[in-house]
């Protein structure tokens, strides 16, 4: 079974001032959804959820859940337009702190959103909560990257992150996950959704100095943005540094200087979880060849992907037989729900064969069911240098089970941030895209409960913590520096 990767779709908010077409409206803002609809649309996900979902109450017990969702329902006392409805459900399923489980709009949103979608004209960078500009995505120079975006059409950003954060989801009681969705172009996709849908941005920034300024920029769509962005001459540097960068999902650097190399791997999905099997051999070979003494693994804003992929980077830096997982389950082998997964139908013939039954009701995944089930073996030619981990909210999903079991295992130190996932697990597996009946909202819903191996005492709802917590730093940012890496790599050269 395999993890999904959770991204919506590959976003770069390159959005720019100038004259074009008036966006194509959406429609959805116009919808009102009938008392009864949302009703039923309620029921309807509950009854699948209870079914199905494995991580349903894994926070919150069910009597409480129970009364969460009669206080959601008593709130649908009358006709409500579609957006107002979507950010209660996005609220409601926030709660139950699943990652793996996320709410978008239904129909053909996401390809009006693509064309059309009037959106923010910058692209921006969290650290903390303050909002920083990266590029300024308008023709207009006033605004350069590095300024501090301080309200958004009189809205104070703090409180903005608040209310995104309150309807977006991640894993338990994390937020850096969330925070570094916004990092990674997802600000605009959510204040799109969930706060508003202006045709222009009243921006009060400030610059380094503490200079305040006031702008006013139409909002502009991703397909103008994407063509006419280089125009505008302040980010000519940022265009420089990070644009233009070739940047590989698995890469090997060597750094002989300081007897270390550094081994990126920015995705367990996709062509990266295809290529990993053979380009891991070849890096340990190369690692072995300079004989180098210390490893840096970069693993941040990697989303996850397949299990697999990680279970092989894992078994390639273990000394000793050890496990990844303690254990999968899964609460339903014979629900008609099932039908609606991205199961294929052998895969759902075969359900019984991978299951085994437990005295609780639930069913237990046997160990070849999934790759990191089994104990894990090291492979020839695996690493024995010292190991070191970055990390941050992004490492997530598949990533952030990889750190878990890394940490558990005590393979090496971690720099960053806390990981974007549960340190004790989380769920995933296999999914049934569920689309509610009359909202035509789409719940991605997971079918498998993780149990990291790990042990208590942790953190409940909290990922991996780093040995050392080393934040973004903007000055670095727009320098072109690598905080996180440069610290690890000052590590080193102190012996540490």
């Amino acid at each position: 079974m395999k993890h999904c990767l959770l991204t919506l779709w590959l976003f770069v908010p390159v959005l720019l001032f100038a004259q074009e077409k008036k966006a194509v409206h959406d429609s959805l803002t116009e919808r009102i959804l009938s008392k009864y609809d949302m009703q039923e649309d309620m029921r309807y996900l509950c009854k699948v959820m209870e079914e199905i979902h494995p991580g349903l109450y894994r926070y919150t017990p069910k009597p409480v859940m129970d009364q969460r969702l009669d206080s959601f329902y008593n709130l649908l006392t009358g006709d409500k337009p579609y957006y107002d409805y979507y950010r209660l459900m996005t609220a409601f399923v926030a709660g139950i702190r699943c990652a793996h489980t996320s709410v978008m709009p239904g129909g053909d949103w996401q390809s009006h959103f693509r064309q059309n979608a009037p959106l923010l004209p910058f692209s921006t960078h969290f650290i903390n909560d303050r909002l920083y500009v990266t590029v300024n995505l308008t023709t207009d120079t006033v605004i350069k990257p590095g300024y501090e975006i301080l309200h958004i059409n009189g809205q104070p950003v703090p409180e903005i992150r608040r209310f995104i954060f309150d309807h977006s989801w991640s894993d338990g009681y994390n937020t850096t996950n969330k925070q570094q969705r916004l990092n990674t172009g997802f600000l605009a996709v959510f204040y799109y959704l969930l706060i508003a849908r202006p045709d222009s941005f009243a921006i009060t920034a400030k610059d380094s100095s503490g200079k305040i300024v006031n702008v006013v920029y139409p909002a502009l769509t991703i397909q103008t943005a994407s063509s006419q962005f280089r125009q505008n001459p302040v980010n000519k540097e940022m265009i420089r540094l990070y644009v233009d960068r070739k940047r590989e999902d698995l890469n090997l650097e060597i750094k002989k200087e300081i007897n270390t190399a550094v081994l990126t791997v920015r995705s367990f999905g996709g062509k990266a979880a295809k290529n990993i099997g053979a380009f891991l051999p070849k890096a340990m070979k190369k690692l072995a060849k300079n004989n180098i003494g210390h490893l840096i693994i970069d693993l941040r804003n990697n989303g996850g992907g397949w299990d697999s992929a990680g279970v092989l980077l894992f078994t390639y830096l273990i000394s000793k037989p050890a496990r990844y997982y303690l254990r999968a389950h899964t609460i339903t082998a014979s629900s008609p729900y099932l039908s609606l997964s991205d199961l294929s139908p052998e895969d759902l013939a075969n359900v019984h064969n991978e299951l085994i039954s437990e005295t609780d009701g639930t069913f237990t995944l046997k160990a070849n069911a999934d790759a990191g089930l089994s104990m894990q073996r090291p492979k020839a030619g695996h690493y024995t240098g010292k190991i070191y981990f970055l990390m941050n909210g992004g490492s997530a999903s598949a990533a952030a089970e990889f750190l878990a079991a890394a940490h558990a295992n005590q393979l090496g130190v971690f720099i960053g941030e806390e990981a974007g996932g549960n340190y004790a697990g989380g769920n995933g597996g296999s999914f049934i895209p569920l689309v509610l009946p009359h909202s035509k909202i789409k719940i991605t819903l997971p079918l498998v409960y993780y149990d990291n191996t790990t042990k208590p005492p942790f953190e409940k709802g909290r990922g991996v913590m780093p040995d050392y917590d080393v934040p973004d730093n903007l000055e670095n940012i727009l320098r072109g520096i690598d905080t996180q890496k440069e610290f690890v790599f000052n590590l080193i050269r102190q012996g540490k």
